[in-house]
């Protein structure tokens, strides 16, 4: 099932942006597009809309006075060019803020971040099930789904990070092991070295100062050995 979209945008080609983006995304589907807060609380009476890219600055409404203004509202991802609304803006439990102009790249990260929350809110964390969750990742101008479970490891580099699967070729993706790392934190993926987070639950011994896991051998950092054992003896 594809998640329905809503743009409000008094600009039009900020519009277009978004909307080419949203067609880029085999998940996402484009429901209405608006040029005002007002119109856009018609779509929201009349329609079901899972994500809200809005706009701070409009005429009439801001998009901050129809986040205060309007409860409950779907999924909201701020799009703007002032960035000192950011503050506010997260004191409102928006999912993200992107300031313009927009790229590819971080729209595609705000909507992945958007959909991880929204299953950590829906699931009970004492009885988290990796076997449904999944991330979205774009490489080679397309966009991979990834299930949790069939993530072996990722492997920083710089600004980039490669990311390594039971059931398919490796892809090599814009991204920061740290962004990921803070993400994937609550499930079985720990940071075992500046250069590699594996999936704890793959992993099929331990020797020394280094894991095997798909029979790939990955080092144990120094200074992530205590945090990695420490998961160990909780599993």
């Amino acid at each position: 099932m594809k998640l329905q979209c809503l743009i409000v945008d008094d600009e039009p080609i900020a519009q277009k942006i978004l909307e080419n983006y949203i067609l880029k995304v085999d998940f996402l589907e484009l429901a209405a597009k608006c040029s005002n807060a007002i119109d856009a609380l018609q779509v929201l009476h009349n329609q079901t809309i899972d994500i809200i890219f809005l706009d701070i600055k409009m005429p009439t409404l801001s998009g901050i006075e129809m986040l205060k203004s309007t409860h409950p509202l779907p999924n909201v991802i701020l799009t703007t060019a002032y960035s000192e609304y950011a503050v506010q803006s997260y004191e409102l439990n928006v999912k993200d803020y992107l300031l313009k102009p927009i790229t590819f790249e971080r729209f595609l990260k705000a909507v992945n971040k958007t959909i991880f929350s929204e299953t950590d809110l829906t699931e009970n964390k004492s009885e988290m099930n990796t076997t449904n969750k999944f991330m979205f990742f774009k490489a080679d101008k397309k966009v991979y789904k990834f299930y949790f479970y069939e993530i072996i490891f990722f492997e920083g580099y710089g600004n980039y990070v490669k990311v390594y699967s039971l059931n398919k070729k490796p892809i090599l993706v814009l991204d920061k092991l740290n962004n990921l790392g803070k993400i994937l934190s609550s499930n079985d993926f720990i940071r075992v070295h500046k250069s590699y987070i594996v999936n704890l639950s793959l992993v099929k011994e331990i020797s020394g100062n280094r894991i095997i896991i798909n029979n790939i051998e990955i080092p144990i950092g120094q200074s992530y050995k205590e945090g990695f054992w420490d998961k160990v003896r909780n599993k």
